[in-house]
């Protein structure tokens, strides 16, 4: 008998525990489908961008995927250094367009408060000085310092902030190209410069980079750095403030699952470019891409 006592003591605990195991699956359950409703119901994001030709294309695509899923989204421009404070401290959310391994000194300072996205762009990135392929006596950086008058003794760059910047001019200076002057600008402007001097059959001079939709319109090339200043190719991705990750699993998702290929974010520049707004050229470019957009949100 007391065998048998033992045993429906037994059960009745073992009963109790699973009814106990139970109510706290079904709780947890509930907590986190909580916690999920309250990260979607806060459907708010900062997006920073950098005025460069491949940042502000998806910065203002991911602008309108967003608002279309019911998004708040606040658009910040702003230059690299204030733009990587900003994504520390949250003022910033989420940055699509971290240049690796140009920005590795960014993103080594700011990590403990950074959570990679990870790479969107498919293809690899270059930089370097770019001169029309009508400049035919210029292959090499070094050939600079014999042609400097021919340029104007000036290179056009972007903001003087940019780490691009800083690598133009070592690259003159251990060129001995140091007559040339590097001159700030900005992208838009380096830009202009160089399509009215190519019209015009000019020689010029300036810093770029690829991707960039210019090279579909204009034929163009690098000067060869056998000193290797102007680095490898690299990649392209995207980084988040990590406190706004944590509160966003969907939305970080969606970025995840972000691809783009070479071609592709060459005709959406082209399409931004051709436009009269960039909210224009993002549309026109959704409609041709909707089973690409469709992957990024399963």
């Amino acid at each position: 008998m007391n065998k048998n006592r033992r045993a429906g003591v037994t059960a009745a605990v073992m009963t109790a525990i699973i009814i106990v195991g139970i109510v706290e699956i079904r709780q947890n359950a509930l907590h986190n489908a909580n916690a999920s409703t309250a990260s979607d119901q806060d459907k708010t994001i900062t997006l920073g961008y950098v005025n460069w030709e491949e940042d502000v294309a998806v910065t203002y695509l991911w602008a309108n995927l967003l608002r279309q899923r019911g998004y708040h989204v606040d658009l910040q421009a702003l230059d690299l250094g204030p733009m990587y404070a900003g994504l520390s401290k949250g003022g910033v959310d989420v940055f699509l367009d971290a240049w690796v391994p140009e920005q590795q000194q960014y993103l080594h300072h700011y990590s403990s408060t950074l959570t990679e996205i990870g790479r969107w762009y498919e293809g690899v990135t270059q930089e370097g000085f770019v001169v029309p392929q009508y400049v035919t006596d210029v292959h090499s950086i070094s050939d600079l310092k014999t042609h400097a008058s021919e340029f104007g003794n000036q290179v056009i760059g972007i903001d003087a902030g940019s780490v691009e910047m800083h690598i133009a001019q070592k690259a003159l200076d251990d060129y001995g190209a140091s007559k040339l002057t590097l001159v700030p600008s900005s992208d838009l402007a380096m830009l202009a410069t160089l399509m009215k001097d190519y019209e015009a059959k000019k020689p010029v001079v300036v810093t770029l980079w690829s991707p960039h939709w210019i090279y579909s319109e204009y034929k163009l090339k690098y000067l060869s750095d056998p000193k290797g200043d102007w680095g490898k190719a690299g990649r392209i991705q995207g980084e988040a403030n990590k406190a706004w990750a944590s509160e966003h699993p969907q939305a970080m998702k969606w970025f995840r699952n972000f691809k783009l290929s070479e071609h592709q974010l060459e005709t959406l520049e082209q399409d931004i470019h051709a436009a009269k707004t960039p909210q224009a050229g993002v549309e026109k470019w959704m409609q041709n891409n909707r089973s690409t957009i469709d992957t990024w949100f399963t």
